[in-house]
């Protein structure tokens, strides 16, 4: 069965403006919910900044105190009873486990140390605080 000359035209080029328009948008949300992933809560800490800060490693787990107290595995509330108990199973998956604590600056030293007493009675060894670094131009 041989085309038309009308049919060849109709098939001579692709359209490839829908999924152009469909390649934006959805760049455009990747965009607006890579915050949240990056955070791993979609929740605001304001860490506190020291000049030695290093970038954090992703395969950590993170431990992370908000500034009304709040105490978060990764994404998940726990309390501070609860958080010795997840840290021990996890270390006894993950030979080696880094925690890291990112607490919000206004958090009360006690707090900080609760976590810190949870994360010694798990058994784990290597531990981080998670802090920014300086601003640009050697502000704190």
């Amino acid at each position: 069965m041989r085309l038309s000359r009308r049919d060849e035209d109709l098939f001579n080029e692709i359209n490839i403006v829908p999924f152009t328009d469909i390649c934006l948008v959805l760049l455009i949300i990747f965009m607006i919910t890579a915050n949240f992933i990056a955070t791993g809560t979609g929740m605001s800490i304001q860490l506190p900044r020291a000049t030695t800060a290093v970038p954090q490693d992703a395969s950590q787990l993170t431990v992370f105190i908000t500034a009304e107290g709040q105490v978060y595995l990764n994404s998940r509330p726990v309390t501070a009873n609860q958080l010795a108990g997840l840290l021990r199973q996890q270390a006894a998956r993950t030979p080696k486990l880094v925690v890291a604590v990112s607490a919000d600056r206004k958090v009360p030293y006690e707090k900080v140390v609760t976590v810190l007493d949870a994360v010694r009675i798990a058994g784990i060894e290597y531990l981080a605080l998670a802090a920014q670094p300086p601003r640009a131009g050697g502000e704190r």
